[in-house]
């Protein structure tokens, strides 16, 4: 029986290599202009700097010497070269600020930028895509690494300045000293190996699916210690420190392999700068020889052994920056990849208008399991809504109700079977279209903590322009807009006591605003699921009142477990295990004494 051997990350090709880099640079580009193109031009100039500076320096100390040892008191041959070295110094100085102000700008900007690259390439995969493992692996890694995107295009730029600072310094040094330059190069292509090596032991570690999974679940558990949210039941049950002992133990084991290969790396790496030591010492011993003999001059001297140092020092900076690279580029190629992802629902061609009517929709055949799992929630299922009918859907947890509602978001695709919207294949409809003529007021439904109360009723619409006389009426409508008038900025309150001037309101309040927001709405195709689990029985009645005689003119699907709240709709269907068991009205369906009659009458008995 054969052992699997562990899986490694392949390294990239140059092909690829130059792909991530090309995909880096856009988005810096992008990003800004400005700060990329002063960028490369300022890391230039200032790492010639030095160079341009010495050569100046060895002149100037020539042209002192010769003054010295003639007795010409001419300063016509230093007085320029003075001056050529203020202006470097000036120039030098306008590069070094520029420089910092392009890079602390482009810090700052970055965070922003890429953060909504993020959440904007998120939004467009869907959920159904989202909820891989494979998508979530990359999701995870995507953002831990999304920022490193900037400092691959700082790393490109060095690059070319680590390139051209050694090749201006090569021809120098090879110029008076083949031997030294060789050297510095054989050794410059064994550090470039031993760190790429490690920084690919490195890459391979964090990378690998055992310890990305890991981290995963173990930011999972960070955020449940750390969110106030889940604090109460956290010291409640005494979870704590469990939960901590579990995330000290990953990141003790995680550290520990990387601490390994950090010792073996600065091991290895001070044997190679120990050799380059060596190098340098003979390089400039040389030096001193010819300067002795008189064959250069004591400027020449000074040129030389401040050459072979910035030499030495390009290309070994050239060597860090290319092993920078490959980790960069290995990094960037996930984050490249995660950007590139298609979403698993494609979106349709088919242009939909908002629609002037409500729709009909036709449920015709459908099969479908969710992507983990292989059973079946729906198996040939059919269900027809007519045009401004409203219908409700009764069963229990686990039947597919809420699963159907998905599948008319086109959250997810049925495997077979279509979903017909006036005829129409839903496949084929423009995704934006659709949504535009949807509302969906989920049993988890989003609440902005972050936002007033005017702006979380207002999200709902908020392609158009804001109505705040709508938006007050909607207020009423979900019997939400007696208590905002008792908050001390009304309307203007944000929903959230983490903010100055915020509060926290009750859950049941929450799903008022909730459904405020779904009024607001007005869409055509109006769906309720499960909308009032957290209001009690009496407003509850008020607001379903408001629901059938609001949307009176619109197609109406409600899922609701509470069977008072469903006996005015046009039909109901009750289903378990995926299919329709009874359908009917709701006098129908009680004269028929089945599972909605017993259910309702067993409601009614713990109402009373």
């Amino acid at each position: 029986m054969s052992k699997k051997k562990k899986k490694k990350k392949k390294m990239l090709t140059l092909r690829e290599s130059l792909k991530v880099s090309l995909w880096a640079l856009k988005v810096n580009w992008e990003m800004s202009r400005f700060v990329t193109v002063i960028t490369f031009f300022t890391t230039i100039y200032r790492n010639l700097n030095n160079l341009i500076n010495t050569y100046i320096l060895a002149k100037i100390i020539d042209s002192l010497i010769h003054f010295i040892e003639v007795g010409d008191k001419s300063l016509e041959k230093i007085v320029p070269l003075l001056l050529l070295m203020g202006v470097v110094q000036l120039v030098n100085i306008m590069a070094r600020n520029l420089d910092s102000y392009v890079n602390r700008y482009r810090r700052r900007l970055s965070q922003s930028y890429l953060m909504q690259l993020e959440y904007e390439k998120i939004n467009s995969l869907g959920v159904q895509t989202n909820q891989l493992p494979s998508v979530s692996n990359k999701r995870r890694i995507a953002h831990d690494w999304l920022w490193g995107i900037t400092d691959m295009n700082q790393n490109l730029v060095r690059i070319v300045a680590a390139t051209v600072q050694s090749i201006i310094s090569a021809l120098i040094v090879f110029s008076f000293s083949s031997w030294v330059g060789i050297s510095i190069l054989f050794i410059a292509v064994i550090a470039y190996l031993q760190s790429r090596y490690y920084f690919k032991k490195d890459f391979e570690w964090q990378t690998s699916d055992k310890n990305t999974q890991e981290r995963r679940k173990t930011w999972y558990m960070s955020d449940i210690l750390s969110s106030p949210d889940t604090m109460d039941e956290v010291s409640l049950v005494g979870s704590f420190k469990y939960l901590d002992r579990k995330i000290k133990s990953f990141y003790d084991y995680f550290n520990g392999g990387y601490k390994k290969i950090l010792q073996a790396d600065t091991f290895t790496t001070f044997i190679v700068d120990l050799l380059n030591l060596f190098v340098v010492l003979g390089g400039s011993i040389q030096i001193f020889i010819m300067a002795f003999n008189r064959k250069i001059t004591i400027g020449d001297t000074t040129f030389y052994i401040s050459t072979i140092n910035n030499f030495y020092g390009g290309v070994s900076w050239l060597s860090a920056e290319l092993v920078m690279f490959t980790d960069f580029v290995m990094k960037g190629k996930e984050v490249y990849d995660f950007f590139n992802l298609e979403p698993v629902v494609e979106d349709g061609n088919i242009k939909l208008e908002r629609l002037t009517t409500p729709p009909s929709i036709e449920i015709k055949n459908i099969s479908f399991h969710y992507p983990n799992s292989k059973r079946n929630i729906f198996k040939n299922f059919s269900l027809k809504i007519s045009s401004a009918e409203k219908i409700a859907i009764v069963g229990e947890n686990g039947a597919g109700k809420s699963t159907l509602v998905k599948l008319l978001c086109r959250i997810y695709d049925p495997q077979q079977g279509q979903i017909l919207v006036n005829g129409k294949d839903l496949k084929e409809l423009s995704l934006n279209d659709w949504y535009k003529n949807v509302g969906v007021l989920f049993q988890d439904f989003n609440f902005y903590g972050s936002l007033t109360v005017e702006e979380n009723i207002y999200i709902g619409k908020s392609v158009k322009a804001k109505d705040k006389k709508k938006i007050i009426e909607s207020a009423k409508n979900a019997d939400a807009h007696d208590f905002i008038k008792k908050y001390n900025r009304r309307y203007q309150t944000v929903m959230s006591e983490r903010f100055k001037g915020g509060i926290k309101p009750s859950k049941g309040q929450q799903q008022k605003i909730a459904i405020a927001r779904f009024f607001y709405r007005d869409a055509p195709f109006a769906i309720f699921d499960e909308p009032t689990s957290a209001i009690d029985a009496d407003a509850e009645y008020r607001i379903f009142n408001r629901i059938y005689n609001f949307f009176d003119n619109k197609t109406v699907m409600i899922i609701s477990h509470r069977f008072s709240t469903v006996r005015n709709a046009d039909k109901i269907f009750v289903i378990k295990d995926g299919k329709i068991i009874e359908e009917g009205t709701h006098e129908q369906l009680i004269k028929r004494n089945k599972v909605y009659a017993d259910n309702f009458r067993k409601q009614a008995q713990g109402y009373n």
